[in-house]
């Protein structure tokens, strides 16, 4: 098969993206023809997205050229100016314009996310192979089980985007951030390419458009069951993402930063809505305005309700079969699917 892989992890690093790179090995010893397209960041959380208004460029590599050694990442933002640097070059002719290289199977995207990198690869990146027949996005560097998760997820927008380009698609979790020994990761790579063609192999028509695995990080992985799951229905109970700052404690200069980009020389305060001045003249005296009063806040996930809900979770679920060592296989349709029972015309 040839198979596009993408992910909302970036580059290989053993911070952020310690599973990539081995995982793309297996798939090619076992024979797959692999093309991988991948954000130049981190792009977790980001669902489905794509950013508009930025142009995206995609720099051909040679794999070996974004590892170092000791397995972290060298790739940085493509200075033009600079072709040559860590093995990063873009191809150009006579023109000057760019010209797909592919020779060299990964394309790392600026400003790309998972589903940005799904549709240049399909399309776009390589017109000298075949045609793709599956895209992989993942291996994610943590689960991606239940809804809080799945629909929040760069790595299941990667193949939900793949879905809806009319592709067979899975996104591929390996359930752990912590450190793992090569051997645990080679064994999750190795069930996961066996999984995949098995799947590929039975794809049941329409009634799937994308699969979510999750696979535990086990060195005995290969040894436990793979089980059909439902995706477990949870919700926030409280606002648990974002966390208010002072700023002007934690980052004065960029406050001030700000306030100077929002006042402009007549002294009108610039807002999204409008603009609002700050003084109100009305007769003969002027009546001072306050300006709007801003508030910041900065990410700061706080996940405690969602871990309750994950170990109160049913067998059956996700989260239930990847928690107690089981692979976590979730056969999904890329749609919001309505809900029967509602028909006719709503009397006001």
């Amino acid at each position: 098969m040839h198979i596009l892989v993408v992910n909302d992890d970036g580059p290989p690093s053993q911070k952020c993206s310690p599973y990539l790179f081995p995982f793309v090995k297996t798939l090619e010893k076992a024979g797959h023809l692999v093309s991988v397209v991948i954000p130049n960041s981190s792009r977790s959380w980001i669902g489905k997205a794509h950013i508009i208004g930025e142009p995206l460029q995609a720099t051909y590599i040679s794999p070996e050229a974004l590892v170092t050694d000791s397995g972290t990442s060298t790739h940085r933002a493509h200075d033009p100016n600079d072709a040559g640097t860590n093995g990063l070059s873009v191809p150009s002719n006579q023109h000057g314009r760019s010209t797909p290289d592919t020779s060299r199977p990964w394309v790392v995207v600026n400003n790309g996310t998972p589903a940005a990198c799904t549709q240049l690869g399909i399309y776009s990146l390589f017109p000298d192979r075949e045609p793709i027949d599956l895209v992989i996005s993942g291996p994610n560097h943590g689960r991606n089980a239940s809804i809080i998760y799945g629909l929040a997820s760069g790595t299941v927008g990667g193949a939900l985007e793949a879905a809806t380009c009319g592709k067979k698609a899975i996104a591929l979790s390996f359930a752990s951030k912590e450190k793992q020994p090569a051997e645990t990761i080679q064994a999750a790579s190795r069930l996961s390419v066996k999984l995949i063609e098995r799947l590929s192999a039975h794809w049941p028509g329409d009634r799937v458009q994308l699969y979510s695995i999750n696979v535990p990080m086990r060195l005995d992985v290969e040894e436990r069951p793979a089980v059909y799951t439902n995706m477990l229905q949870n919700s926030w109970s409280k606002s648990s993402l974002y966390q208010e700052v002072d700023i002007h404690t934690s980052q004065p200069e960029k406050a001030s930063s700000n306030n100077s980009n929002n006042i402009n020389t007549n002294g009108d305060i610039n807002l999204r809505e409008g603009t609002s001045s700050p003084t109100k003249r009305g007769g003969h005296d002027d009546q001072r305005v306050q300006p709007p009063q801003a508030r910041y806040f900065k990410w700061a996930p706080e996940l405690s309700d969602i871990q309750r809900s994950v170990e109160a979770s049913q067998v059956g679920t996700d989260t239930y079969t990847v928690m107690n060592g089981w692979t976590s296989v979730t056969p999904l349709g890329a749609n919001f699917s309505h809900v029967p029972g509602f028909s006719g015309e709503l009397i006001l």
